[in-house]
């Protein structure tokens, strides 16, 4: 489920800097570039803007290939956003930042449990994850890389 936290990256697009919404889109995460252990295979993360909100919704399979989907928003100009379907994480907060680039931490009840930085490539195509998991997180702790490509 590690990589359902990577999708929280994509909540970059959060912030007033994302004028031109670099991280709104369909994106898949490249598994063969990626790093890290991965218990959940996440199949596709869609992020959309609507007003000063961003809302994104993340659907793979669990280790039983179980299907799954997760949903959260965050308000553009950064802050506290709403996680609707995503446990264990029960809070998320983005720091606003620049067009390609933005930082957000889950956090599980109150506490911080994986912290992503997120960057986007010049030409739009591809966005690299680095994700922090801490206790508390879906993963076990450490330093993790996600790639996703945008469809």
């Amino acid at each position: 489920m590690r990589r359902a936290l990577c999708v929280v990256a994509l909540l970059a697009l959060v912030t007033p800097a994302f004028a031109a919404d670099n991280f709104s889109g369909t994106w898949k995460i490249n598994m063969q570039k990626s790093t890290g252990p991965e218990p959940t295979r996440v199949e596709q993360l869609v992020c959309v803007t609507e007003g000063d909100e961003q809302a994104c919704t993340l659907t793979g399979k669990a280790p039983d290939s179980t299907p799954f989907t997760s949903k959260f928003s965050m308000p553009r100009k950064g802050g506290e956003g709403k996680i609707m379907d995503l446990p264990p994480f029960t809070g998320v907060t983005a720091k606003p930042s620049t067009a390609n680039m933005q930082d957000f931490t889950f956090t599980t009840n109150g506490k911080p449990a994986t912290h992503v930085h997120s960057v986007v490539s010049s030409d739009g195509k591809t966005m690299t994850s680095k994700v922090r998991v801490m206790s508390g997180g879906r993963s076990k702790p450490g330093i993790y890389t996600d790639i996703w490509e945008k469809q």
